[in-house]
């Protein structure tokens, strides 16, 4: 009975944490939709993926890229990283209410050398990391958003996500 109980406590709690695959129609790769998320419309050309639990959200945006860069890799599309942050905070002002770049690394999703950069914005205040990865002529990026004030609630389910990318 004991052994009994244990499984049970076991799948149930597999129940309660388990999150659900997804599979890009167009591209091919397969993301895990964190519990509580739920996957709406995408919008916008190149916007392939989007699920929202509230503020908390996760973008998948593929643009494909011309064939002559099919050998380069991230770090030659990126160029100067040491000004990068500064040329992204500029060209956002466009589109976003005071972005504030914050800090980058490298890191690898499925293998893959990618670049990572975590920024803010106002109004609402929130917190974003971004992953970008190049694949032969696919440039994907990653944006994941909670409020400025969940960031340290949110960031392991994040890593979680990066983690469980196939490209």
């Amino acid at each position: 009975m004991k052994k009994f109980s244990i499984l049970l406590f076991s799948l149930i709690t597999l129940v309660g944490f388990s999150q659900t695959t997804w599979k890009s129609t167009n591209y091919g790769y397969s993301i895990e939709i964190p519990k509580g998320y739920s996957k709406f419309q995408s919008i916008g050309s190149n916007v392939d993926f989007k699920a929202n639990n509230g503020l908390n959200s996760i973008v998948v945006v593929v643009n494909s890229l011309p064939l002559e860069y099919s050998q380069a890799t991230i770090w030659d599309m990126m160029g100067d990283l040491s000004t990068y942050g500064a040329e992204w905070e500029y060209g956002a002002k466009e589109h976003m209410n005071n972005p504030k770049f914050l800090k980058y690394g490298k890191t690898t999703i499925d293998g893959l050398q990618s670049l990572w950069y975590d920024y803010t914005t106002d109004n609402p205040h929130l917190y974003s990391k971004t992953y970008q990865v190049k694949k032969g002529t696919k440039l994907y990026t990653i944006t994941l958003t909670c409020e400025y004030e969940n960031y340290n609630n949110n960031s392991s389910i994040w890593y979680r996500f990066k983690d469980k990318i196939a490209l």
